[in-house]
């Protein structure tokens, strides 16, 4: 008589019984669980059961070893022999019979049975440790340092996953450093995860390893790549070989780069005004002609290709063009910095690296200053025999002025001599308005002319974004802003007739009577504001309404203003309040991350905001933040004043008006400075005429006690007088984020002893009329 035995997949035991062999079935299931867990051997005969006809077909053998084997290679605990028939499986689901029917020796392996007509011989694979994940994949797009994975778990009746470990190796880099291997474990439920850190250009052979409790299991391998980062590290200035009238020969040093190919090396011309040296703003870097349409002093002049040699010498300004860039001639007179930019390209992907010039590139032997007219000094015997002899006249002439000086003085009676007091510094009295003069008078009616490019742009709009007249409606009392495109008035939109209310809505109503350089600055600003989508944390872009006589641009009108929300926010001292503010610390840092999240897709749309203070960043009940792209800064809630923008400049964009994501930075940590101190005034104790002087001389906004120093020297790094040192948005949203959990090194509300606010000066904030 036959007994059944359990099926066996430790810790879980599954039982097939009769109804009248259930006591002998328990113990034979203790016996199978004791047995389970010290573990098995590989080909060990385990019993012999009825044949499973649904069990899925493994290979076709009459070798016990082929059969183990191939069960064994597929992380499987046991191997199925009916015959020539190969299965494998982690639960016997079938019940055991007499050993004696499965008397078929294997045909190719004589001393091991191979099953029965209707029995299979069970072996044992000698696994004891988990199975590969199933499906690995790569998932998402490419980025620099990640590459995301995810997997199905492995078969629910193997042996069970304590943990997968997963493993990075380089196979292909552009570094010149060698790259570790790098290892992540996560947690045994996972089926995905983002591998960080590594390094960009390279690809990766990703592996992932489930490890149970007797160790590392089966693997599962997937090729992924990053994609090729910004040039690393930045290109050399180039070498200033010698300047002729119009033309300048430099020697470009070849570029290493750790982050991707070396595919061509940009030459950039820069006239430089110089006291402060005016940062390239690369969203605005172009062509020659894109630079007089842009009125910005720089342009690319030349893409080069350099072969197998250590450098190579170019001619700047020789009339000719190189891949699409025309190379001019340079302008006599000119103080110019030449820059060169490293241009990465890999899988339809651009990354550019500029170098930072500075004025050590005139210095070289052969280098005539750039403010002088200059011709090349030919270096013979006929221009030494010359000035050798102007030498001489000139010493000869020098003597006899002194003899006759000198004769004269004794010769001459002492005339009226002026009193000591009676004199004054040769000094220039009252304000000195400086003038970028870069050299371009942009004409854009050469072409098309204002109009004909306005249209182009309002009818590139998709159709949801042109609104008839009938649906908008305008308040011509409440006029919220002015600037030099024209006024901004509160109003309201009506999206469709469906709809029952109105949304508010700020109305950029656009002035006739620009000048011709603000209506191409208007015209680059509105074709970058068409281009962006829609961002939680940048007010919405509605549309336009284009009627015969005016042109309207429409945005999102939000409850009020950061600033108002801050100073609503202050608590009086004469409050009996653990506090001086209604909102939390938590809440300010929070607003902060919200507003780099949207300035950082500015900066990555080549979106400059030229206007960040608390006053241009807008929230609502629910402290939803969204930051203004466009426009002027509106007046002032509490007093209806224009604002002076200028408060929040960057020195740079004082002097110069040279605007640029950096300059955005440096208004960023003045806005840091102003969330902190509840709405402060910045440099509460200097006019606006003033500012740009009392930045020269080192001045900064004070540091309160409730602010601490890490947050302090993150403002900090954002007021470097030098544009290129200042931290990206990206920075700067990481590190605040990275710093949430740990407010109470960073900020502090409580109402202690001396503490006191900086006030909030609405004369010092508003524009002089």
């Amino acid at each position: 008589m036959s007994s059944a035995r359990p099926a066996i997949n430790p810790p879980s035991v599954v039982v097939h019984f009769h109804r009248w062999q259930s006591l002998s079935l328990c113990v034979l299931t203790l016996l199978s669980i004791c047995g389970g867990l010290a573990g098995a051997e590989k080909r060990a005969y385990f019993g012999c059961y009825e044949r499973d006809r649904f069990a899925r077909l493994a290979l076709t053998t009459e070798h016990l070893d082929e059969c183990v084997d191939s069960c064994a290679n597929s992380f499987h605990r046991y191997a199925e022999l009916s015959g020539s028939r190969c299965s494998c499986t982690n639960t016997i689901q079938t019940r055991i019979v007499e050993d004696r029917e499965c008397d078929l020796k294997c045909g190719k392996q004589p001393d091991a049975n191979c099953g029965g007509v209707n029995a299979q011989a069970v072996y044992e694979t000698g696994i004891d440790v988990a199975g590969p994940v199933r499906n690995l994949r790569v998932e998402g797009e490419q980025k620099e340092d990640t590459i995301a994975i995810r997997w199905d778990l492995p078969a629910d009746d193997g042996v069970m996953v304590e943990e997968f470990e997963i493993v990075a190796e380089a196979t292909r880099t552009y570094a010149s450093f060698r790259i570790y291997p790098v290892r992540w474990s996560v947690h045994n439920t996972s089926t995905g995860f983002e591998l960080s850190n590594l390094q960009p250009g390279t690809d990766y052979n990703v592996t992932v390893v489930s490890v149970s409790a007797r160790g590392a299991g089966g693997r599962a391998s997937i090729a992924g790549s990053t994609e090729i980062g910004h040039p690393d590290p930045e290109p050399e200035e180039p070498i200033i070989l010698r300047r002729f009238e119009s033309t300048i020969l430099i020697q470009i040093p070849r570029a290493v780069n750790d982050n991707g190919p070396v595919n061509y090396y940009r030459v950039v011309v820069h006239y430089v005004n110089s006291e402060l040296i005016q940062q390239i703003d690369e969203s605005q870097l172009g062509t020659f002609q894109q630079s007089k349409e842009n009125k910005v002093p720089y342009y690319i002049a030349a893409e080069l290709e350099m072969k197998d040699d250590e450098s190579l010498q170019f001619t700047v300004g020789d009339g000719r063009e190189y891949r699409s860039y025309f190379n001019p001639p340079i302008t006599a007179r000119t103080h110019v910095h030449i820059s060169i930019g490293v241009v990465s390209i890999l899988n339809h992907v651009v990354k550019v690296r500029y170098a930072t010039t500075t004025h050590e590139q005139h210095q070289y032997p052969d280098h005539h200053h750039v403010n002088l007219k200059t011709v090349e000094i030919e270096r013979n015997e006929t221009l030494i025999a010359i000035l050798t002899t102007a030498c001489i006249l000139f010493g000869v002439v020098l003597t006899g002025a002194i003899i006759l000086y000198v004769y004269l003085h004794f010769k001459t009676p002492a005339a009226n001599t002026r009193p000591f007091g009676d004199h004054h510094e040769l000094t220039l009295q009252g304000p000195i308005l400086e003038v970028e003069n870069n050299g371009y008078m942009p004409d854009i009616y050469e072409q098309r002319g204002f109009e004909a490019e306005l249209r182009d742009i309002i009818e590139g709009l998709e159709p949801a974004k042109n609104h008839a007249r009938k649906y908008l409606s305008l308040d011509i009392n409440r006029v919220l802003g002015s600037g030099k495109y024209g006024d901004v008035l509160l109003g309201a939109l009506q999206l469709s007739q469906e709809q029952d209310g109105d949304m508010p809505a700020q109305v950029h109503v656009i002035t006739d009577d620009m000048e011709s350089v603000d209506q191409i600055a208007f015209l680059n600003e509105f074709r970058r504001l068409t281009a962006l989508e829609g961002h939680a944390n940048v007010i919405l872009f509605y549309g336009v309404c284009v009627t015969p006589d005016w042109c309207y641009l429409l945005f999102e009108q939000m409850q009020t203003t950061l600033k108002q929300t801050l100073l609503n926010a202050r608590v009086p001292a004469s409050a009996n309040s653990v506090k001086f503010s209604t909102i939390s610390e938590e809440i300010v840092v929070n607003i902060l991350c919200l507003v780099c999240d949207g300035m950082q897709f500015l900066a990555d749309n080549n979106v400059v905001s030229k206007k960040l203070c608390a006053r241009t960043v807008y929230v609502n009940t629910k402290f939803e933040v969204k930051v203004s792209a466009f426009g002027p800064p509106l007046n002032a809630e509490d007093t209806g004043s224009p604002i002076a923008i200028s408060r929040w400049h960057a020195p740079e964009v004082i002097k110069f008006q040279n605007h640029s994501t950096k300059s955005d930075v440096w208004s960023f940590g003045l806005l840091i400075w102003e969330c902190c101190c509840l709405g402060a005034t910045p440099y509460g104790t200097t006019t606006t005429d003033n500012l740009f002087a009392a930045i020269r001389a080192g001045q900064k906004p004070e540091r309160p006690s409730f602010m601490y120093e890490d947050l302090y020297q993150l403002c900090l790094n954002c007021w470097d007088l030098d544009a290129s040192d200042r931290p990206s948005f990206d920075d700067l949203r990481r590190y605040l984020r990275q710093t949430l959990p740990m407010l109470r090194y960073l900020l502090s509300f409580e109402r202690k002893q001396n503490v006191q606010l900086p006030p909030y000066l609405p004369h010092l904030e508003a524009a002089s009329e």
